[in-house]
């Protein structure tokens, strides 16, 4: 089953992102009320957690079923996401040679994809690489946590990671609220990039997407579904735009970066999957998905990109931070899609064909 509505949610997370590193001068985040809201990157990498679950359900949960290929999946995996990766990575090497470029446990970190697990290097070269090294921890308990459905029951691990969510979230706000946190500290580090600290979101995402493959939520397939999502979305934009607000009233700080907000995208996820109205229409435009598609590179891609834009254009273009910022988004974009279709998808075919066959996950997963 492909979601093709879902697909181009991860453009606008991916942008988020985007605007988070470099666009912080750029309307509208300039504008006081609006600025937590686009600038919200780390919710929006939250967001794609999330939604690597429910999709990767999706794709390969199938009830009872003995025979999943756990060496075909991980190699799946591996070739949706390391080559542009390592392209990224090189590309950042590069460019700080004389800094973490030289330092041997970054750049063994940073190849296999461990760097998220050890506070004080998550962030090192290619800083954005920190989620795909909690990805590989998906990845790689994906295969085990579908065995364990098929095994225990879906109850069982619906409990299982609610549990695992109200401790993290728990542990969380406790180590942000304690006298040892510092901003960008080791703690921070920890919080905030540790694989464990965001395993509980892919679970939900899991747990959903099974229920969905299950049928659960085919009475929620109704007209009204296109304005429940927009009722949502402006929900979540409030809860962005306010959190500061929300603090002040509990009287300790929150946030969103670990999942907390994660019920809400669940429900976004499901009512634009059992949708089949204007929305899915919409959403479902060829360009939408295509965007969509191209996202991984515009993510990954979006540290080197903007050097070899500062380099060659940003200091010579005399422009204002709106147009520097908008015009890097566009040519990033283009360049993304760009290496979905010559560098992305023919490398992930070439390396899916050493097992003989191209994997069944789609390009939206």
């Amino acid at each position: 089953m492909k979601l093709d509505q879902l697909t181009f949610t991860r453009y606008i997370a991916a942008l988020t992102v985007v605007f988070f590193h470099f666009g912080q001068q750029a309307f509208p985040a300039t504008n006081t009320w609006w600025h937590p809201v686009i600038t919200a990157g780390p919710i929006a990498v939250s967001y794609f957690f999330v939604l690597s679950g429910f999709i990767m359900a999706v794709a390969y949960y199938q009830p009872n079923n003995p025979n999943f290929n756990k060496g075909k999946y991980w190699l799946a995996r591996f070739a949706r996401i390391y080559p542009v990766y390592l392209l990224a990575l090189v590309l950042m090497i590069l460019a700080n040679l004389k800094t973490d470029g030289r330092d041997p446990i970054a750049l063994i970190l940073s190849l296999t994809m461990l760097q998220a697990w050890v506070p004080g290097y998550a962030m090192v070269l290619n800083s954005p690489g920190w989620s795909l090294s909690v990805e590989a921890l998906f990845y790689l308990c994906f295969p085990l946590l579908l065995a364990f459905v098929n095994r225990k029951g879906l109850k069982t691990l619906a409990l299982i990671a609610l549990i695992l969510w109200l401790s993290t979230q728990a542990l969380q706000i406790f180590l942000h609220n304690s006298s040892a946190y510092e901003p960008k500290g080791i703690l921070h580090q920890f919080i905030y990039y540790h694989p464990l600290m965001h395993l509980s979101t892919f679970m939900l995402g899991l747990v959903v997407g099974v229920a969905f493959c299950n049928g659960k939520f085919s009475a929620l397939n109704r007209s009204w579904n296109g304005l429940a999502v927009l009722a949502l979305t402006v929900l979540v934009i409030l809860l962005l735009a306010y959190e500061s607000s929300f603090e002040q009233q509990l009287g300790f700080l929150i946030d969103y970066n670990n999942g907390l907000i994660a019920p809400v995208f669940l429900a976004i996820l499901v009512l634009l999957s059992v949708n089949e109205g204007w929305t899915k229409r919409l959403l479902s435009l060829p360009v939408l998905v295509l965007l969509g598609e191209a996202s991984y590179s515009l993510y990954i891609l979006q540290r080197p990109a903007y050097g070899i834009y500062d380099r060659l254009l940003g200091h010579w273009l005399p422009l204002d931070a709106n147009l520097h910022y908008y015009l890097f988004a566009i040519l990033l974009t283009v360049a993304s899609i760009l290496s979905f279709k010559y560098m992305e998808t023919p490398l992930r075919r070439l390396i899916n064909s050493f097992y003989g066959s191209s994997g069944k996950a789609s390009s939206s997963t």
